[in-house]
């Protein structure tokens, strides 16, 4: 370290002295991550530790830095495809339990290191890693990155070297690079990130320290080196992980004081803004309304933001190393709290929209990756909900999935009040025997994605989803903990599985027995050919490192027992989102059509080849605005040719608005009705036989009249007569039920609300008739029930779903009228079969 940036260091600490009120401990803790230290890793929704990572800890600061083991990563896009061992993963105020923070990459490194180790730190109170790549596993780059940390600091200094031992000259690129923070800006040389969700109050900040400018790249000659010192830091918002790295690079002081209301009340939720360098940064108050910031000296100008209040300004004189004080009285919050019921009394999960009326705009609450104010919408999971509105007028809608009536109020919200709403949600739909399942959603472990765990728990107790699989990105997890801790184990079963990622088809799998002390779970690596990944997962298993093979999953378990999930017949093996002119038509991609990947719907449970376009019979369809091939017809179109797989509909859920969980979704016979008491291998049975009806929101139930159910084969001569029942709550319409005969859409076979009106009623059960099925060969039956004339709109407000039209229909029953065993039509609905090359014209 440079006498220079040992007096910047310095001259800084008294001024980072005041940013803390943490009693200060003396020394560095500093120690490699084993198997029962575990627990002294740092914790939050975007930690990523594991056994051979090492952690760094002061007074103010923890961090951790990835080892250098296989495949090391934080999760699937970091990054993909390549390992990136010496990363910080992990930085957050010391046991805050609320990391932010994905990676962070000195220098853009991507690739194995030759080693990652603790090494010695001159000086007291100080603590290093370094991680090393030498030249000769660098190709003649030799690069070594060093991350010190010393009492008393709330930054981590990140020392990069680079040296070209090579002939030829080599490109760098020394800024750092980072990943999973929203609102990414810069102010002078200090870069600065916020948390995705500004709720969890984590902001952070880097700037090179010596020399004072880092450039974007460079090359380096044979035998020259290069050297960058940056300042990483992390605080409780970006404004105030700015004044950590500001206080390092010139003058600043500190600003201090509370924010609150007339009566006292801490504004919670406000942003404190200031504009640095042209560039608008916010800082949070803690739960009592105060907050700390150093600020560059001179005068600044301060604003307050808050939903549901007017903004505040004033301005303040920083002095360098000096503290002000500046206290805030902001308005009451207009605001909306409310409790949601079920007809029993009970508390209710639920979703609540805001939609403005009467000239009031619809709102906008925040971030589209969390339950509590997302958009104009609100999710609960114990039914009570408070949300700070904007003055004016709105309709609010509460919804708790398809079953259950809509509830709807208008109300008038003015300055500083509080309106209270307490509703009442009818479950008007009866799905006795059957259950409502989502076979396919993420949350942040994925890496895609930054919902947090429980806010896609509680999503999914919102929109009444009872069953759900865990099925994250590449990893074998499990979301049991997260169910149980938010108390919803009554009304959500999971089990562990994943989704097997890549940049081909992909997959979901369960039960599996996850190992989270190992990279990815313990998961597979995806490979191109989909047949070799469909029987890698059928018979997975985690190999256990520490002496058994059980794998606890809680009390989310049956009977809290240890349980080791096998494979085989026992596991679902499902196809996601298939591009299915290409999986199975056109292997090579070159518009020949040569069977695709020949076998692959053998060695498959079901397929997600839902969609909304089951009455539209053309290969190509108009969906907001773009044209995309229509996969259900290509399913129709395989059944057709003898190509049997079950369709299976889900949501695929990577936010909460705009792509949360509810929409489409999968219900599978129950011998139970209480969630909490699933047995996922019934369900897994009854899937695999077919018996799976597909979604939107009405719920369609059809059997034939001898009570044979759908994924049935049968054997009938002449006709076969179907019993068709069509429910749907008051916010849901159905106006067309269609019985699909080989694909094919009969005329005799289609019943509108125009053309057969007696058919049709109001009320929960819209459809209810016993229909002929007339046949003369063998044939596939599927039965469709949607709405041409109406949308989900009410359910979903501004959501994308909502301009879907109701749709629910079946699982084919296969007729096999010669008593000689099921023969396919071969019939190609009026089109070609489909290949890679369709729609590019």
């Amino acid at each position: 370290m440079t006498m220079r940036t040992r007096t910047l260091l310095l001259a800084a600490f008294a001024l980072l002295g005041l940013l803390s009120v943490t009693a200060q401990r003396s020394g560095v803790e500093a120690f490699e991550v084993g198997r029962d230290t575990t627990d002294r890793m740092p914790k939050g929704k975007e930690a990523d530790g594991l056994p051979g990572d090492f952690v760094l800890r002061n007074d103010k600061v923890e961090l951790l830095i990835g080892g250098n083991l296989p495949l090391r990563r934080a999760n699937m896009t970091t990054e993909y495809g390549s390992p990136i061992p010496g990363t910080i993963f992990d930085l957050d105020l010391r046991d805050g339990r609320n990391d932010q923070l994905t990676a962070f990459r000195p220098g853009d490194e991507r690739g194995m290191m030759t080693w990652v180790k603790l090494v010695d730190a001159p000086g007291a109170g100080a603590a290093a890693v370094e991680a090393v790549r030498t030249a000769p596993s660098g190709d003649g780059l030799y690069s070594r990155h060093e991350y010190r940390l010393e009492t008393g600091w709330q930054y981590v200094l990140v020392t990069s070297t680079y040296r070209n031992e090579g002939k030829a000259a080599r490109k760098i690129t020394p800024p750092a690079a980072w990943k999973g923070l929203d609102q990414e800006a810069r102010a002078g040389e200090v870069r600065t990130g916020d948390s995705i969700d500004s709720f969890d109050k984590r902001g952070y900040a880097w700037a090179p320290i010596e020399p004072r400018t880092v450039p974007d790249d460079l090359m380096l000659q044979p035998g020259e080196s290069k050297t960058y010192k940056i300042a990483f830091a992390v605080a409780e918002s970006p404004l105030a992980a700015y004044g950590v790295v500001a206080g390092l690079l010139g003058d600043a002081g500190l600003v201090t004081g509370r924010i609150a209301d007339p009566d006292g009340k801490p504004a919670v939720r406000a942003a404190l803004v200031a504009t640095i360098s042209g560039t608008a940064l916010k800082g949070y108050p803690d739960a009592d309304g105060k907050y700390s910031i150093a600020l560059p000296a001179g005068s600044q100008t301060l604003k307050i933001e808050d939903i549901g209040r007017d903004a505040v300004q004033q301005s303040v004189q920083v002095a360098k190393n000096k503290t002000a004080t500046l206290d805030w009285k902001v308005g009451k919050a207009a605001l909306v709290r409310g409790t949601v019921r079920d007809s029993s009394g009970a508390a209710s999960p639920a979703k609540v929209q805001w939609l403005g009326r009467n000239g009031t705009p619809t709102p906008n609450f925040g971030t589209e990756y969390r339950v509590h104010g997302n958009s104009h919408q609100y999710q609960t999971h114990d039914g009570s909900f408070e949300q700070q509105v904007p003055p004016g007028d709105y309709l609010v809608r509460i919804t708790h999935g398809p079953e259950f009536d809509l509830y709807e109020q208008e109300i008038t919200v003015g300055k500083g009040e509080t309106v209270e709403i307490n509703a009442t949600l009818k479950r008007s739909v009866d799905t006795a025997g059957w259950v409502s399942t989502d076979f396919h959603a993420h949350s942040t472990p994925s890496g895609d994605n930054y919902t947090r765990t429980d806010d896609r728990i509680i999503n999914f107790a919102a929109e009444h989803i009872e069953f759900a699989p865990t099925t994250e990105h590449n990893r074998i997890y499990d979301w049991a903990p997260h169910i149980d801790r938010l108390g919803l184990s009554a009304r959500l079963k999971t089990v562990p599985g994943i989704e097997l990622t890549g940049s081909g088809q992909h997959f979901n799998a369960f039960p599996l027995s996850p190992d989270p002390l190992t990279q990815n779970g313990g998961a597979p690596v995806w490979t191109f050919d989909p047949r070799i990944n469909a029987i890698v997962l059928r018979d997975w298993g985690t190999p256990s490192l520490h002496g058994g093979t059980r794998y606890d999953s809680g009390a989310n378990a049956r009977n809290a027992r240890d349980v080791r999930f096998g494979g085989g017949s026992d596991r679902w093996v499902q196809a996601n989102h298939p591009v299915v002119q290409n999986v199975f038509f056109d292997r090579d991609e070159d518009g020949v059509r040569d069977g695709g990947f020949v076998g692959f719907e053998k060695l498959i449970d079901a397929a997600e080849v839902w969609s909304a376009e089951i009455l539209h019979h053309e290969p190509m369809v108009e969906r907001r605005g773009q044209k995309w091939p229509n996969r259900t017809f290509f399913w129709l179109q395989m059944l057709n040719q003898g190509r049997h797989v079950w369709c299976v509909s889900v949501s695929d859920a990577h936010r909460i608005f705009g792509n949360g969980v509810g929409d489409w979704r999968t219900y599978v016979p129950s011998s139970t009705d209480e969630p909490g008491e699933i047995d996922h291998a019934e369900i897994v049975r009854n899937a695999k036989a077919g018996q799976m009806m597909v979604t939107n929101g009405p719920f369609l139930q059809v059997q034939t009249v001898n009570g044979m159910p759908i994924g049935s084969t049968i054997h009938a001569e002449g006709y076969v007569d179907l019993k068709i029942k069509v429910q749907a709550a008051n916010w849901i319409d159905v106006d067309r039920v269609q019985v699909l005969v080989n694909g094919r859409m009969p005329e005799s076979l289609n019943f509108t609300a125009r053309t057969h009106p007696e058919m049709f009623r109001s009320g929960v059960v819209r459809f209810e008739q016993t229909v002929r099925v007339p046949l003369q060969e063998d044939a596939h039956l599927i039965v469709a029930a949607v709405s041409e004339d109406s949308d989900l709109s009410k359910g979903w407000g501004l959501n994308p779903q909502g301009s879907e039209h109701p749709t629910a229909y079946t699982n084919p029953i296969y007729v096999d009228t010669g008593h000689d065993g099921f023969q396919a039509s071969g019939d190609t609905l009026d089109h070609e079969l489909p290949s890679s090359k369709l729609g590019e014209d």
